[in-house]
């Protein structure tokens, strides 16, 4: 599924930045300085090519790319783990609660 689709789900809509950081952290993303101070980066391995995997999200809610990055982030997740969306989803949230 395109993260322009997925940004329109619900699951994706509530979930927010800091959920998804923690997420990451939790599962050995590393974050990496970035330029820009409206974005945040994260890498953990590399693909086929040799080249790092990135997350790339916004640093706040509140920007209006939101829903686009977290649903890039989480489908490229359920790509690299061989699980759905959904279940990347209910992952963030078992994460959240667990902290």
């Amino acid at each position: 599924m395109t993260p322009e689709v997925l940004s329109n789900y619900p699951q994706i809509q509530e979930l927010h930045v800091a959920e998804v950081v923690r997420y990451l952290q939790q599962n050995h993303w590393a974050a990496i300085n970035h330029p820009n101070p409206r974005l945040l980066l994260f890498e953990k391995g590399v693909d086929d090519r040799g080249k790092a995997i990135q997350i790339v999200l916004p640093s706040k809610d509140e920007y209006e790319d939101r829903p686009y990055l977290v649903a890039k982030a989480v489908n490229l997740l359920s790509v690299l783990e061989s699980v759905s969306f959904q279940e990347i989803v209910s992952e963030i949230n078992t994460s959240v609660r667990a902290s």
